[in-house]
Order: structure tokens, then sequence, then C-alpha cells
């Protein structure tokens, strides 16, 4: 039985020397689609590109037809619209760390599986239960959620006409909001492991491998920032870089320039007097050390603590508790830190680059004053009683022929016999 691979892939074509051995042509990715191969133009390492090339080339082979200008939705392949959905964001996508990039591709990849030879009209309730069928809920909302924003960019740019026409999508409700975070203990220890296992003595010549985690940490905790801009952040300007100004103790969470969706704002900040004086040292160094460039580094460039992270919470934290946190848990942390100081929930929100209906949906119950109110009736005695401070009496009771010897009328206590 052959064990070809029937459906395109690619495979890496070696490196190649002519009879002297100098090297006439360099190891490169191709694509290999049965006994036709098509050059990708991507090294060895640039796998990711390589794979950004094999998934637009399924999806021009898998389109049926091209597309027009203003085409019924009977008459579109969905297919269509996830090639010109590829063709207008291949540069933001080649831009993208490589493991939100390869994300965006395997999304893609499933929805032109199921979805690419489907006309848009065919988008109902129906379709959308089969493809949903043993799916996670958070997978299936993300990607149909994808499928209507490629549907709506199609519509926009004028490849498609809906005729007003609704489509259901059938996508999932939201899952309820995580909102573990860590104590104040919790993250002290974290810090202080990271710190102690960065600073110990060692024969080893880098010995403070660690130190860039606890410094992810403190950023986290105090900022609220999301991870990625942590990672990329500097202390000098560059661009594509976030920036901190520590003259003014602002951190610039988003580069010049740079345009973020406005699900994922990242608005400047105001640094915390005790970050910001950890931030200076950071930045100025040790006497006879170089100071840091980048927020979290190691050997002198930016550098992602995910897996340092996790090896360091694996090392306080029991199996359950493991699960429930990880760096992102950073973000919640600050957030419930703030509700519970009783902040204002309008400058959380800002301070989080949110909007308030999120911060009160999620992390409203931490505030002191989450239904206070209704607290407040029911601790003073004033709920239920009418504006006499009294139970209204049932006119269909009849009053109790002497009140005054504990027959007990309604007048007689708070609460009605």
């Amino acid at each position: 039985m052959s064990r070809r691979k029937k459906e395109p892939h690619l495979i890496l074509r070696r490196t190649r020397y002519d009879g002297t051995g100098r090297v006439t042509h360099w190891a490169t990715w191709i694509i290999k689609d049965g006994a036709r191969q098509t050059p990708t133009g991507c090294g060895r390492d640039d796998f990711a590109a390589a794979e950004l090339r094999l998934h637009e080339y399924n999806v021009e082979k898998h389109a049926a037809v091209q597309l027009g200008e203003g085409r019924p939705a009977g008459k579109v392949v969905i297919g269509d619209l996830i090639a010109f959905y590829l063709r207008r964001n291949a540069t933001a996508i080649e831009k993208m760390r490589p493991d939100r990039r390869r994300a965006r591709l395997q999304e893609l990849r499933r929805l032109n599986q199921f979805w690419g030879g489907r006309y848009v009209s065919e988008i109902n309730e129906e379709t959308s239960l089969e493809y949903q069928k043993g799916r996670t809920v958070s997978t299936v909302r993300n990607e149909l959620t994808a499928l209507r924003a490629i549907v709506n960019l199609g519509e926009l740019k004028g490849k498609l006409d809906k005729g007003g026409r609704r489509l259901d999508y059938m996508i999932p409700r939201k899952p309820k909001a995580r909102v573990a975070f860590y104590s104040r203990l919790e993250i002290a220890r974290l810090v202080w492991t990271a710190y102690r296992a960065g600073n110990s003595s060692s024969r080893f010549k880098d010995h403070r491998k660690t130190v860039h985690i606890a410094r992810f940490i403190l950023v986290g905790v105090y900022t609220g920032t999301r991870s990625d801009r942590i990672e990329r952040a500097s202390f000098v300007r560059e661009e594509g870089r976030p920036w901190i100004d520590l003259d003014h103790g602002i951190f610039y969470r988003r580069a010049d320039g740079e345009m973020t969706p406005g699900n994922k704002r990242a608005d400047p900040v105001r640094i915390p007097l005790p970050l910001l004086r950890h931030m200076e040292r950071w930045h100025r160094g040790r006497p006879g050390e170089k100071g840091a460039r980048y927020l979290v580094e190691y050997r002198g460039r930016p550098a992602s603590p995910q897996r340092g992270f996790y090896t360091l919470k694996s090392k306080i934290f029991d199996e359950t508790r493991r699960a429930e946190v990880n760096r992102h848990v950073l973000r919640h942390t600050c957030a419930t830190w703030l509700m519970q100081a009783g902040v204002r929930i309008s400058l959380v929100a800002n301070y989080l680059s949110t909007t308030e209906k999120i911060i009160e949906e999620v992390y409203g119950h931490h505030h002191p004053d989450f239904q206070s109110e209704a607290d407040h009736a029911f601790s003073r005695g004033k709920a239920g009683r009418t504006g006499s401070g009294r139970f209204p009496r049932d006119p269909k009771r009849p009053k109790h022929p002497n009140p005054g010897a504990g027959g007990g009328d309604e007048e007689d206590g708070p609460w009605p016999d």
C-alpha cells in the first residue's frame, strides 16, 4: 500500500553542489502536489513562511471560481473569499510571531477544509452545527468569528452582494471568563524564587538566567500589560517596539504607528512608582555591569519567558493550582487587586486598555462597593418596608381582637405571623 501523501505538502530540497564542492543551489522548501513541484522561495530556516505559501496554494487550488464584482451570495465560493483575505493580509501574517502565525494558518486551513467548497448562501444553522460537531466551544467560536470577518471583508470590498440576507453563523456563546488570580504571597514566591535562582552562586559564567522571568512577573502584575508587549518592550525608543519612557514614567505599550484591533488596545499606562524604581535600576545596571536595553532580556536580547515561567510555577504550585494559572493570569491579578483596592471601574478599564463593561462583568464582584446598596438595604432593615417603615397590612386578614394581649398582629413586630 502506497504511503505517499496525496494532498499538497512541503518537502525540503537539499543544498546542491557542483563537482568542485561549491554550492550551486541552497536548500529550499518546495510544494509537492503529485508530480507537480512548486517553489516557495523560502530557505531552510524559513519554514513558517513556507507554510503560508502552502496554505495560499491550497486555498487557490480549492477555489472553484474567480471572484467578480458584486456577485450574489449563491455564486460566491467561500474558498475564494479566504484566498482574497490571505492576499490582502499576507504581509501582516508574515510579521506575526511564529506561534501566532502557525495558529492563524491552522485556523484558516480548518475553515477551508469544511467551508472552502461551499457557497456563502450555505452558511446557515444546519451547516454551522455540522461544523461544530466534536469541537471545543472556544475553538469553534474563534473560527466562526474569523469566517464572519472574512465574509464581511468580501462584502465591504465589493466581492460579494448578500442582497440584504442575514447569515446564521450559529456562533456559540462566549465561555465564562476565567477569573483566576494570584495572591500577594504567590507573587512574592514567584519573584523571590526567580531572583534567588538567578543570583545564586554558580561556577558557570551565566548564573543569572532566570532574572528576566522575575522582571516579567513584576511588570505584568503592576501594569496588567499583555505578555507579548512586555516581551517586546525596550527602554530605548526603537521602531516596531513598545518602549518605556523612564523620564516621565510612561509605558507606551504600542509601537509608534502600530495599528491595534479594538479588542486588543494597548494605550499608554503610567508606571507605578515602586515598579519605576525597579526599571531604573534594571536599565542602569549594577556597578561594573551593562544595564538592560530591553525590559525582558536574556544575554542582551529580548526574550520570551514562556518556558521558564512554566518551569517556575511547576516548582511552586501543586498540580491543581498549576492547571489554573498561567502568564495571562498576571493581567487578571492586576485588575483584581485594583478592584479590591476600591479603584473606580472607569480608571481600571483605562489602565488595562479595555472597556468598563468587561471590567464590571469579569471583576466587578471584587470591588468593595459591589451590590453595596442591596447589602445596606437589608443590613439597615429597610428592605421590604413601605415609606412609613412598617410592613403593609394584608386587607383580607382580620385584626386581632386584643392586640395588647400579645395576639400577634403584624403591627406588633417586624415580620407578619
